[in-house]
């Protein structure tokens, strides 16, 4: 007889075949899981009915341990004496008729292993019998003692396991293990500092500081306490990180700090954000200055230290790397906007400039461009005044429509599906109220974007038409936004049209230099545009502009280096972030496989293509020659001797090749 599979752990379910068998009642179903706990121990009659019910007097009890028996033999055997045994000693669940997944993870956890812990890990899918409740005091209470029993055991051996891996740096075994064990508990604070602790060492800062925000909510939330002195040691050493040192020529590194908002109202805190954030966008304009990514510059500087003007700019300076710092206030009430703002030396701690301004809500972005001149000629550095008015968007009619673009662009940056889904009736709210409003059409391009170059493969050419369309709309509208240049560009090199594709990057680069997401990117762009040295050589300042960078800029990195013909660069950047994108494991089984080390050249093929079947295919078998084919569609070269590269790597890491395609790889 076909043996049952029961799972005890998460819901209570038992399957023969893979069918499931319908349990007959509550108290049947708590009667398996007493049995099946114990696989193979005799429980005493007298001890079963003391727990499933305790309010029948002896007799009653056993009457109704009797029918149980009968309804749960019929579930599941039939009506047979194959899986249970019974007689007036006591009533077994024999083992060699069942698989019972509490029974694997004790074993498991018992052995040790690396392997075992691994297993361990996918079988704890949930807690113990977590949706059973019977109402009998005595059961549940056995039910939630044994709970914690296995709670406890099996979330200590995976945290010694995490740190083991986390000890040997295997990133994308300890990144999956930690995200599993905080999905199980999600204020254990020890397998946070591990994931840190490997975020740190990966040069994964951006992603550090996150898990360092989640830590703190988690405990804020699940126990009401702040982190430990172990944890915020960790974040110190985020935040305090080590410089390299720069060029003495180079230009100077400016970081603009988050502006406070002094409104009563809190609500406007995101307004003070996104004014600092577009003041950012106005100063990375000229090539003459350096200017440190938002996301690094908000997201470096603690949120529980003083204000800023208590704060030593030294110290800031030095947390930050930065030589110069902007900081500032925003108010935005009566209808009036008061800003304030300072820029300050960091070496000195000297005020070189500030300024207050006091105008209409509807002028905020005339604000935000002479804050910006302003900071640039106190530096004394060259800048394009033509070039800042041509750049200056149209005027802006409603601030409703700025604070529609604003709270689009937050749902935009958490980079989910769900996030793209608010963020687009946001952008069509801010053009109903002003038809002009150019940047809300490149909002909604990267909705469409997003979604299509990374989340939504199977509705690839209704986003690309989608992104395409508003993105060239933007662009008619306002000729001086980089970001929509940049995001047609990149829509143009997926469909092949490379000379248009070169000219709106271009476009885009010279319009801001200093955008570090869009210096990332383009690394990868001039690589398929047959411009590898120079694609290669934007990573370097990309990563010093935003050390808190996320971690797909490690798959740029790589996806550049590799086609540049660079494996062991390409391999050091992959092995950072593997997981980052669906191909990352691909570029490395043919990195490898062009250094001759074919073991791990097919190690990296074997995961690619199992993400490729859970994350493109969504489970379904995919041909033989879908892997490479999706391959080359999304990485869109222009000259044959990068995809040649790229298809002799594949080839000899045992990738299944076309005829038509195989023609192409080189002997």
């Amino acid at each position: 007889m076909e043996r049952i599979e029961i799972r005890l752990l998460g819901d209570l379910s038992a399957r023969r075949a893979g069918t499931p068998l319908r349990l007959p009642t509550r108290k049947a179903g708590g009667l398996l899981a007493l049995l099946a706990s114990r696989p193979g121990a005799n429980l005493s009659r007298e001890r079963l009915c003391d727990l499933l019910w305790p309010r029948s007097a002896p007799e009653q009890a056993r009457g109704s341990l009797r029918q149980a028996l009968a309804q749960l033999r019929r579930a599941l055997d039939g009506g047979g004496a194959g899986l249970i045994d019974a007689d007036h000693a006591g009533v077994r669940l024999r083992p060699d008729c069942a698989l019972v997944d509490v029974a694997e993870l004790e074993t498991a956890l018992a052995v040790g292993t690396p392997e075992g812990l691994e297993r361990a890990a996918q079988l704890y899918r949930g807690e113990f019998l977590g949706d059973l409740a019977l109402g009998e005091a005595p059961f549940d209470d056995w039910r939630q003692t044994e709970a914690e029993r296995l709670r406890r055991r099996t979330l200590q051996a995976l945290g010694r396991h995490l740190g083991e891996l986390v000890e040997c740096g295997d990133v994308e075994a300890a990144t999956g293990l930690g995200d599993r064990l905080l999905e199980l508990d999600p204020a254990a604070e020890e397998t946070h500092q591990a994931l840190i602790r490997l975020d740190i060492e990966r040069g994964a800062l951006g992603s550090a500081m996150r898990r360092y925000q989640r830590c703190r909510e988690a405990l804020a939330t699940g126990l009401g306490v702040r982190p430990s002195a172990a944890t915020e040691a960790l974040h110190q050493r985020i935040r305090v990180r080590p410089t390299a040192g720069g060029d003495p020529g180079a230009p100077p590194l400016v970081a603009v700090l988050p502006f406070v908002s002094r409104a009563p109202d809190a609500s406007q805190a995101y307004l003070a954000l996104g004014f600092a954030e577009e003041v950012t966008r106005a100063l990375a304009r000229f090539r003459s200055l350096r200017v440190m990514a938002a996301q690094s510059s908000f997201t470096a500087w603690d949120p529980n230290a003083a204000p800023f003007a208590q704060v030593d700019p030294r110290e800031a300076g030095a947390r930050l790397g930065a030589r110069y710092l902007l900081a500032g206030s925003f108010t935005l009430a009566d209808g009036r906007l008061r800003v304030g703002a300072e820029l300050l030396d960091a070496a000195s701690g000297h005020c070189l400039w500030s300024e207050r301004y006091d105008a209409g809500a509807t002028e905020v972005f005339a604000a935000q461009d002479e804050i910006a001149a302003a900071v640039a000629a106190a530096l004394a550095v060259q800048i394009d005044a033509d070039r800042l008015r041509a750049a200056r968007r149209q005027p802006l009619e409603s601030l409703a429509a700025y604070d529609c673009w604003l709270r689009g662009l937050a749902c935009l940056r958490l980079g989910t599906p769900e996030g793209l889904i608010e963020a687009r009736p946001l952008f069509q709210r801010a053009l109903e109220i002003h038809p002009g409003f150019a940047r809300a059409y490149t909002g909604l391009s990267l909705t469409h974007f997003n979604e299509w170059s990374c989340l939504a493969w199977d509705r690839w050419d209704e986003n690309e038409r989608q992104a395409y369309c508003y993105a060239e709309q933007g662009a008619r509208m306002d000729d001086g936004d980089h970001l929509t240049h940049f995001v047609l560009g990149r829509i143009l090199l997926y469909r092949r049209e490379f000379e248009r594709a070169a000219w709106h990057l271009e476009r885009a680069e010279s319009l801001n230099p200093n955008d570090a997401d869009m210096l990332a990117q383009l690394s990868l762009s001039d690589v398929c545009l047959g411009e590898p040295q120079r694609g290669v050589a934007r990573v370097p300042l990309a990563l010093r502009l935003n050390p808190f960078h996320d971690d797909w800029y490690f798959a740029f990195a790589a996806a550049a280096s590799l086609l540049a013909r660079r494996p062991e660069e390409a391999i050091g950047y992959a092995r950072r972030a593997p997981q980052a994108a669906v191909d990352m494991h691909a570029g490395l089984a043919c990195a490898y496989a062009h250094l001759g080390e074919q073991d791990e050249a097919r190690r990296h093929l074997a995961a690619f293509l199992a993400m490729f079947q859970r994350r493109i295919t969504f489970g379904r078998p995919h041909a033989p020659d879908e892997p490479v084919r999706w391959l080359l569609h999304v990485t869109p070269v222009r000259r044959p001797e990068e995809r040649n590269y790229l298809i002799a790597g594949l080839a000899r890491a045992g990738l299944s090749l076309p005829a038509d395609i195989a023609a192409c790889a080189p002997r």
